[in-house]
């Protein structure tokens, strides 16, 4: 009893992992430019490296499920995790850097959506939301932790933060996660509806677009109009993710209690005010707080979507899809959103409200879908 107690608070762990590793990498830019004799902008291209190949796997990694224990995909997915982790601590060049860095990407898309299948099996229907909300919370955290934790080890040798990696994917090696059986073929086989899966991508992609993404725009924005310091912006930055951390729980037991279309309904509205009004407001403070509104609707977001898809016939198999899209989604919005933004920043941050507003108009088009998921 006490070991699969363990082993399910390691489920929650991993949700931390892949944020950390990803934003963690994200901080220390100029440092890895800097070591490897690369631009900032050459530099970047590791972001690419991650976020490429992690987005296109992940449209199919849960298909693994239908076939494998998830428990034993988890575990193999660390000890890669182990290795590219291992291979970016001791990289002395570019080439042997990136190939470290296309390991945890790889790995990672296997991690984040079957962990959530792990999730969906051993925890009562009825407690669903709240576990889905404290695992996005533990990603939150990650992101949140992988700034700071990234530059301390800057002071010495930026690399060091890789040991961390390491280190939590070791132990994620060595405890485990709860057994799980393979999807049964019934579940598998039976045909998601194609139509709601669609509506939740593009609300995913909504998110990832006119949420997530929207960090830059906002870092951008604050040194544009009050000139802030870099280290100021990503103040600004993280209390959306603190914020999310300390909230994501709570909404995900709001989802079991009063269900997830009214959730989804509450938060997509308030992320759609939250990022329109941010242009108009007057202070870095007062942004701050809006962001954190709109950074912990997106959480709100995700997990109702999540929480559908894992409970529709079939979803188990689609869930690595819709959420893929959250990082495509992200990829988008500095070729999409920027451009706007720099033409009007009210456009710029209108154009993604009104996007999450579409996707919850799409979510209500569905509503027959989400009653029978009460």
């Amino acid at each position: 009893m006490r070991r699969h107690a363990l082993q399910t608070k390691m489920v929650y762990l991993g949700g931390f992992v892949g944020p950390f590793a990803a934003q963690s990498m994200i901080a220390v830019i100029p440092d890895i430019g800097i070591t490897f004799g690369k631009t900032v902008q050459e530099a970047a291209f590791a972001v690419s490296a991650y976020m490429i190949p992690f987005a296109t796997t992940m449209l199919f990694s849960t298909a693994l499920v239908r076939k494998l224990p998830p428990h034993l995909v988890v575990r193999a997915a660390y000890v890669a995790t182990v290795i590219g982790s291992l291979v970016c601590f001791v990289a002395d060049s570019w080439p042997v850097f990136i190939t470290g860095i296309v390991i945890m990407s790889l790995s990672n898309a296997f991690t984040l959506p079957v962990l959530q299948v792990i999730l969906r099996e051993i925890i009562p229907p009825d407690q669903l939301g709240q576990a889905l909300g404290t695992y996005f919370a533990m990603q939150s955290l990650g992101n949140c932790a992988a700034p700071l934790i990234a530059g301390l080890a800057s002071i010495m040798n930026w690399q060091l933060m890789y040991v961390a990696v390491m280190a939590i994917s070791l132990a994620m090696v060595l405890v485990g996660v709860p057994p799980v059986a393979p999807v049964p073929k019934e579940q598998t086989q039976t045909r998601a509806a194609i139509r709601p899966m669609i509506v939740h991508v593009l609300t995913i992609l909504a998110v990832g677009m006119g949420i997530i993404g929207m960090g830059a725009v906002l870092t951008i924005h604050l040194k544009g109009v009050f000139g802030m310091p870099a280290s100021s912006r990503g103040f600004v930055i993280m209390v959306g993710g603190l914020a999310a951390f300390f909230v994501a729980r709570k909404i995900g037991a709001l989802v079991d209690d009063y269900g997830a279309l009214r959730i989804l309904t509450i938060t997509a509205i308030a992320a759609a005010v939250s990022i329109g009004v941010i242009p108009i407001l007057p202070s870095p403070i007062i942004i701050a707080a809006f962001w954190a509104v709109a950074f912990v609707s997106a959480q709100g977001m995700q997990t109702t979507v999540t929480y559908s898809v894992l409970r529709m016939p079939g979803g188990a198999s689609f869930n690595s899809t819709v959420l893929a899209f959250r990082f495509f989604g992200l990829a988008l919005t500095p070729i999409l959103i920027l451009p706007i933004y720099f033409q009007s920043s009210v456009a710029g941050f209108a154009l993604p409200a009104a996007c999450l507003l579409a996707a919850l108009g799409l979510q209500w088009t569905q509503r027959r879908q989400w009653l029978q998921l009460a």
